[in-house]
């Protein structure tokens, strides 16, 4: 079965955060915020968000970087999609706004992420415990391809849903596990209303998603993970 986090429901987890090295901020008391959606947390902030209870299961986590912060350049072990989707950020050379997808194979390096004036908030998405370089801004609506698909499977799609419409979301390809995230709006799943940040996940082995548009209707973001081995 897929797994699904009520954004409701993940907000009682959220929890201030401080990782020596990575959590950097220019005023002494402003803080950064997680919120662990899935499985452990990284190793590195399991003193904040605790230990999880089971690390084969997928992982994902919401950041929230305040205003003149830095996270430095970094890398890690497994592949991961980051979607920002609140404030302001430079990437790299780049400056991302809501909502924007980061992809990252594993132990490829990224960063710096950097605020100024404004914080920013990003979802971290891992098929696998504890992962960056594409970068594509998310402007367009409804099936459009935002990753291309590739040979490995790799890829994102964003789907708009009007109210009351269903829609199955796949890609051309079969891949190594999907994330959905709830980007605006809201959609619902199995007899229940998932709210904007809400997320789900499918293992490669399981059927397509099936979500049907809330009653504002809702934009909902597919993200496909390479097949293992590529």
């Amino acid at each position: 079965m897929p797994i699904v986090v009520d954004a409701v429901e993940a907000r009682n987890r959220r929890t201030a955060v401080e990782v020596k090295g990575y959590t950097q901020t220019v005023r002494e008391e402003d803080q950064y915020f997680a919120t662990l959606y899935m499985g452990a947390p990284p190793a590195t902030a399991a003193h904040a968000l605790g230990e999880g209870i089971d690390k084969s299961l997928p992982q994902a986590y919401l950041v929230e970087q305040p205003a003149g912060a830095t996270v430095p350049p970094h890398f890690h072990d497994t592949d991961q999609f980051q979607v920002f989707v609140e404030g302001v950020a430079a990437f790299g050379k780049q400056v991302l706004r809501p909502v924007s997808v980061h992809y990252a194979g594993g132990h490829t390096p990224y960063g710096p992420i950097v605020t100024t004036e404004r914080g920013t908030h990003y979802f971290t998405l891992r098929a696998n415990w504890d992962s960056g370089g594409k970068l594509h801004d998310l402007d367009a609506r409804g099936g459009t391809e935002v990753l291309p698909v590739e040979d490995s499977g790799l890829g994102a799609m964003l789907y708009e849903l009007a109210p009351n419409e269903t829609q199955v979301l796949d890609l051309a390809r079969e891949g190594g596990g999907q994330y959905a995230l709830v980007t605006c709006g809201s959609v619902c799943y199995d007899h229940s209303t998932l709210v904007e940040r809400s997320c789900l996940y499918r293992a490669a082995d399981e059927v397509p998603l099936s979500l049907t548009g809330g009653a504002e209707g809702g934009t909902v973001l597919l993200m496909q993970f390479p097949k293992s081995g590529h």
